[in-house]
């Protein structure tokens, strides 16, 4: 059984527990913050396949984000993907952003610089990358897209 389950079962069946006998109040006071830290469990310890939890991958992207000014062409164009680097994957979404006029679309050049897992999937437009990335990578787009529109506005 998966950790989380166990955590937030033991967590549940305590709390249940000792709640049934106090008053609604009470009850509603000890039940919110209980199900906010079953929350927290779920998001702090759920399994990420072949990712960092979700907190780190948070920090990842809000470090990458920040860095924005500091990223080079190289950040995206030498970008392999190797466990080991931690961090990177979010340089190189970012990177890919703020160069994306610089991306070549004539299909030779393929999402996370992948030719084996994205090999049916080159970049041929710009209105398509963000549908081809992973999920949270797909949001680091999306903020920068948001971001940019409003420094543009003002």
């Amino acid at each position: 059984m998966p950790l989380v389950f166990i955590l937030n079962a033991a967590l549940m069946i305590s709390v249940i527990h000792l709640i049934r006998k106090l008053r609604p109040l009470w009850c509603a006071l000890i039940l919110i913050p209980t199900i906010l830290l079953s929350i927290w469990n779920t998001i702090l310890f759920y399994p990420q396949e072949f990712s960092p939890s979700i907190p780190k991958q948070i920090k990842y992207s809000v470090t990458a984000i920040l860095h924005y000014d500091d990223l080079t062409p190289a950040d995206w164009e030498e970008y392999t993907y190797r466990p080991s680097r931690t961090g990177e994957s979010e340089k190189y979404i970012v990177a890919l952003y703020k160069y994306k006029g610089q991306v070549p679309l004539d299909g030779t050049t393929y999402f996370y610089n992948d030719t084996d897992y994205h090999k049916d999937h080159p970049i041929r437009s710009l209105s398509d990358i963000p549908s081809e990335l992973e999920p949270h990578h797909q949001f680091i787009w999306w903020l920068l897209q948001t971001f940019e529109k409003r420094t543009r506005a003002q």
